[in-house]
This record gives C-alpha cells, sequence and structure tokens, in this order.
C-alpha cells in the first residue's frame, strides 16, 4: 500500500505561484501531480523523515560507493531546485525511501539515506 506524500502548507503555498504559472515541463507537471495528491499539514505536523523545502538531505544513487548532500531549495536559491527533476522527486520523500528522478530520456533511481536537516524539526518556520 501506498501512503500519501506529505506537504506542509506552507510550502505548498510558497510553491503554488510557480505551479500555477504556464511551464509545462516534465518536474513542473510532476509537483502539480505531487501537489493534488499530498496530504497537506501545518508545518508543526511534519514528521521529522520527510523531506520539506530547504531541507538537506543525504543521497545515494545505485552503484556508488559515496552519498551526495544536497539542500533542496527555490528556484535562484542556490542548492538544488524544486523544478529540477531530482527536486521535484526529492519533495514529500521519506527517509529511506528510493525515488525515481526522470530527466530527459534517462530515469534513475536515487535513495533518501537521511535527511541532516528539516526547517519544521527544527522549528525553523521562516526558511
Amino acid at each position: 500500500m501506498t501512503t500519501r506524500p506529505v506537504v506542509s502548507t506552507l510550502d505548498s503555498t510558497r510553491l503554488e505561484p510557480l505551479l500555477s504559472s504556464s511551464w509545462t515541463d516534465a518536474p513542473v507537471l510532476r509537483l502539480r501531480s505531487l501537489m493534488e495528491s499530498a496530504r497537506k499539514v501545518a508545518p508543526r505536523r511534519v514528521p521529522p523523515d520527510v523531506v520539506t523545502m530547504n531541507s538537506r538531505v543525504r543521497v545515494r544513487y545505485p552503484g556508488e560507493d559515496e552519498s551526495e548532500a544536497l539542500e533542496l531549495t527555490f528556484p535562484d536559491a542556490g542548492g538544488l531546485s524544486v523544478l529540477s527533476p531530482l527536486g521535484a522527486a526529492l519533495l514529500g520523500a521519506r527517509e529511506g525511501e528510493s525515488v525515481e528522478c526522470a530527466g530527459g530520456r534517462v530515469s534513475r533511481r536515487v535513495l533518501v539515506e537521511r535527511i541532516e536537516y528539516q526547517p519544521e524539526r527544527e522549528r525553523h518556520f521562516d526558511r
């Protein structure tokens, strides 16, 4: 059984202007679909193992020895943009979950090893 992804109401509100644009590339369509299906909860109620905006996560690609630390950000903020294929796949994912990142004709799975920082867990609601 698949559980519905969880997204904070704050992230949903902040992402809405991006998703209401006329962009139709795959990551935007994926985010729109996520927002339609997600269970939206108050920031204080977001489980600590869910990737949210401005979370720092450690991911591992299949077959690679080293993991990579990434920060999920809004476009132009200098981290991994939520509008990138990997960024769109990570939002709402949980620690230990493997997500599919589709970019162009290539698709690959990425394991969310752990969340090193989640603003909601730390009560940093201004991030």
